[in-house]
């Protein structure tokens, strides 16, 4: 089972949840590593999503680094042009083939939202729907996220990919109206459907994040 980590849009948590379920996998004694195929918006001091996802897979795999790491915090595909690069579609799906031709159950996580460029001819649902990849959807709690949600959620389910669960991060305490009624409106119109809800960490470290959110995205595997 492997699985694409992706957003309703940026900003919204999916490496603090992506780790979380590497490390629910590993807990299982899974052989499960993160992987982020590009990443953007990287500083050269910068923690990057991918050294998260690293860390919570216990293991240095070169296979497992991303394809480029741009600094540009921008879509893929702008960010790549502007640096006069671009990243190779055919070595995105190679390098998944290759990970779990190791062994490796794979969670991949995505940049920004479902439908952002990572290339331009191809984007993260692409790559779900070639590769066979579930997704998990990672979205805010509150006011608005209904629309965010379904919009992927139909856009996943248009090209035959199923989604296993939604993650509302970062739950404020307390809650405002819309994040209390949320995930049972979630239900409604997702029946069948993992819905769960992460509250706000008081932690700017992420792996500390993901550790504590283990408990909760368990139900998705």
């Amino acid at each position: 089972m492997d699985l694409l980590v992706t957003g309703t849009d940026t900003d919204v948590g999916k490496t603090v949840i992506a780790a979380a379920i590497v490390l629910a996998l590993r807990e299982r004694r899974v052989r499960a590593i993160g992987w982020k195929p590009v990443e953007t918006g990287v500083g050269p001091d910068d923690e990057s999503d991918s050294d998260v996802l690293a860390k919570a897979s216990g293991v240095d795999e070169p296979g497992a680094r991303p394809l480029l790491r741009l600094t540009e915090p921008l879509a893929p595909a702008v960010a790549a042009e502007r640096a006069g690069t671009a990243l190779s579609v055919a070595d995105v799906e190679q390098r998944l083939v290759e990970l779990r031709g190791r062994g490796y159950t794979v969670v991949a996580e995505g940049a920004g939202g479902l439908l952002a460029p990572l290339a331009w001819n191809y984007t993260a649902l692409d790559l779900a729907e070639r590769r066979g990849l579930e997704l998990v959807i990672v979205a805010r709690p509150g006011l608005g996220t209904l629309n965010h949600i379904r919009l992927t959620e139909q856009a996943a389910r248009a090209r035959g990919v199923r989604v296993r669960g939604v993650v509302l991060n970062g739950r404020p305490e307390p809650p405002t109206l819309a994040d209390r009624t949320n995930p049972d409106a979630l239900r409604r119109l997702l029946p069948g459907t993992h819905i769960l809800t992460v509250p706000r960490h008081d932690t700017a470290d992420r792996l500390l994040c993901a550790y504590a959110s283990v408990p909760l995205v368990v139900t998705l595997l």
